[in-house]
């Protein structure tokens, strides 16, 4: 909701903030003038930046530009990076609402190959944005109808691979938590996911929890035996606990000498 900001009674000027939770503590106190009926992606954006003393962001969330869009115009939601992508981020900045599931199916699979798109070429950031994206669709086939067994399968698979892609962007980024959770998020109906397995595996290993490391690792190895880079992973977690042993062992020889 858009609301005026004030200091009291009769004080309104041309300030005005975004709501974008319940505030039942301002009922009465500010005057409401309107709402947000696209560009969510923006306010979601702003809402997010890290905020430091005194509630003040810690980086400047700066608008370029400003005015009003005539009624036919491009309000530039679609295709927002003009990188061929034309879903807007958010699916409530749709102009119409499909009820199809089919097409709602269908655009998650596209979003999710930009994603890929972008992370080959080694943007990780946009990557990790395309998946989120894809998520949020992803969230609304839910609500469709003609969900059966066979796309009941599908959905949840590809959530699956969406949050396994996920997890490597955060990995990539230095988001160690983060990627291990998304690595929870995708074997969420399951672990037979080598991917997530072997993500998983990755994240404790730079986490420095080695020995849940060899755990995943082994587990995905299980699933992939012929897999190199698995293997590889595995051997390297395994002669990191070896040479903890050796270095342990050292230490209290030294000590009984």
């Amino acid at each position: 909701m858009l609301s005026m900001a004030n200091v009291g009674p009769n004080t309104n000027g041309s300030q005005f903030f975004i709501t974008t939770t319940r505030t039942s503590h301002l009922d009465g106190k500010h005057v409401v003038f309107g709402k947000v009926v696209k560009g969510m992606g923006v306010v979601r954006s702003v809402e997010h930046v890290t905020a430091g003393d005194n509630d003040c962001p810690t980086s400047d969330v700066i608008i370029s530009d400003c005015g009003e869009i005539p009624e036919g115009a491009d309000d530039g939601i679609a295709n927002f990076f003009n990188d061929g992508d034309i879903y807007p981020d958010w699916p409530a900045d749709l102009d119409n609402n499909p009820i199809e599931l089919s097409w709602w199916m269908q655009a998650v699979d596209s979003i999710k190959t930009f994603g890929n798109e972008h992370f080959r070429k080694q943007d990780y950031k946009m990557a990790l944005r395309k998946y989120r994206k894809a998520l949020r669709f992803l969230d609304v086939c839910w609500e469709k109808e003609g969900i059966d067994e066979e796309k009941s399968v599908y959905l949840r698979k590809i959530k699956s691979q969406i949050f396994t892609n996920s997890s490597a962007c955060k990995l990539k980024l230095g988001d160690l938590k983060g990627a291990l959770l998304d690595t929870d998020f995708a074997m969420r109906d399951g672990e037979n996911n080598a991917k997530a397995l072997f993500r998983q595996g990755q994240a404790h290993m730079a986490l420095n929890d080695v020995d849940a490391a060899v755990e995943s690792f082994k587990k995905a190895l299980e699933l992939e035996p012929n897999d190199g880079g698995i293997r590889k992973e595995l051997t390297a977690a395994k002669k990191k606990i070896a040479d903890r042993s050796d270095q342990e062992r050292r230490t209290f020889a030294r000590m009984f000498q």
